[in-house]
């Protein structure tokens, strides 16, 4: 199923905020890639593209001791759950959108 315009405007909003876990530790901003929140989903359950996360690499993959599916119980316990995490980027989308209206592109 292909994105609608508005869920690749969300994708593209989130992913410009900036590693969550980066921003929230103090580390300042870094490049994210977006982590789909499946918390209350079925494995075999699509993600939705509105319930997502900017992550960096490290914060994100599995391959890395400090991502979230290589440990997602410590994670969250580290980081903040992934729904506070979701109540955050969308207080920030908001912002974000408030402070961009009207400018040009």
């Amino acid at each position: 199923m292909s994105k609608t315009k508005a869920e690749r405007q969300h994708l593209s909003d989130v992913a410009s905020l900036g590693c969550i876990a980066c921003r929230n530790a103090g580390l300042g901003p870094s490049l994210a890639e977006i982590h789909h929140v499946r918390s209350g989903q079925g494995m075999a359950q699509r993600a939705e593209h509105t319930r997502v996360l900017p992550l960096c690499p490290r914060h994100h993959r599995a391959c890395y001791p400090t991502g979230f599916h290589a440990a997602p119980k410590s994670w969250q316990e580290e980081h903040g759950t992934e729904s506070s995490l979701l109540e955050q980027v969308a207080r920030e989308v908001a912002e974000l959108r408030k402070n961009t209206i009207g400018r040009a592109a």
